[in-house]
């Protein structure tokens, strides 16, 4: 450890780790925070008293100008806790998106590895559409 060379390249190679690591459990983390979320608005009538709590204490109802009923949750008390998870959620997923498979292919930044083996196969056909049809006699 006393070569600044050796530090040098333990820090390269733990960054890398990192990385790949993030890029890894990046759609694990999303699938999980979309599961998570969906099991909060499950239950947004079992815990509708936690949820009032919490969204007091955070003032965001104040903030919003929403007043929600405070005995029993109504169809527009739901509404209004199920956007706010689903705000919430999305807020979460950001950082994680760049780092994620799923949406990096839905975007067509990254080609899947069957893509280019299926080029490969369409040049293949292509090649010998073109042979066959140069040693096909003219009519």
């Amino acid at each position: 450890m006393d070569s600044p060379i050796v530090v040098a390249i333990l820090v390269f190679l733990s960054i890398y780790a990192i990385f790949l690591l993030i890029r890894l459990f990046a759609d694990f983390f999303l699938v999980g925070i979309a599961l998570g979320s969906a099991v909060l608005a499950y239950n947004i009538k079992y815990f509708y008293p936690e949820f009032l709590m919490v969204l007091d204490e955070v003032k965001i109802l104040n903030l919003l100008g929403i007043t929600l009923p405070r005995e029993h949750p109504t169809g527009g008390a739901i509404f209004v806790i199920a956007s706010l998870i689903i705000i919430v959620a999305v807020l979460l997923s950001i950082p994680f998106l760049p780092f994620s498979a799923t949406y990096r292919q839905l975007l067509g930044i990254e080609n899947p590895i069957f893509a280019r083996k299926e080029e490969k196969v369409r040049a293949w056909i292509h090649e010998e559409i073109q042979r066959y049809n140069q040693n096909q006699p003219e009519d």
